[in-house]
C-alpha cells in the first residue's frame, strides 16, 4: 500500500489536490524544488489535517497555506530557513517542522535543527 493510500484510509482530514502547475508556481515563489513525496501529497490532497496536527499545503488560505507560513517564518528566521519549507507549526515554544529539498524532515527551534525522519511521507504516517 502506498503512503497516499494509507493517508486516505486513515482518520486524517484530506482535501482536494492541486494541479502540477500550481505546485510549480509555488516552487518558484519559494525558490526551491519540493521533494517528491511532498509534491505527491500536494497533488493528492492539497493539505492534510490529522487531529490537531495540520500539514501545511496548497488549496487553503491563511495559516495553513505553505507559501504564507514559509515566507513569514523565513523572514523571522533571517535567512536560516531559506532552503526549507515549513509544513507544520507545533504551536509549542516556537517549534516548526521543516523539510529540505532532499525530503529530510527537521524540528526547527531558534536556529537549531533536529533531524526527525527521512521523508515527508514518513512524518505524516507517524502522526496517523
Amino acid at each position: 500500500m502506498t503512503f497516499i493510500e494509507e493517508i486516505k484510509q486513515s482518520h486524517a482530514d484530506i482535501y482536494n489536490g492541486v494541479s502540477d502547475q500550481e505546485i510549480s508556481d509555488t516552487e518558484q515563489k519559494l525558490g526551491m524544488t519540493f521533494p517528491k513525496t511532498y509534491r505527491e501529497i500536494l497533488s493528492a490532497f492539497g493539505s492534510v489535517d490529522i487531529g490537531s496536527d495540520e500539514i501545511f499545503g496548497l488549496g487553503v488560505e491563511g495559516y495553513s497555506n505553505v507559501v504564507e507560513t514559509t515566507l513569514k517564518e523565513r523572514d523571522l528566521a533571517k535567512g536560516v530557513l531559506d532552503s526549507f519549507i515549513v509544513i507544520q507549526d507545533l504551536g509549542i515554544d516556537g517549534i516548526l517542522i521543516v523539510v529540505d529539498k532532499n525530503d529530510n524532515v527537521y524540528e526547527y527551534k531558534n536556529g537549531d535543527f533536529k533531524n526527525l525522519l527521512s521523508s515527508t511521507a514518513e512524518y505524516i504516517l507517524s502522526l496517523i
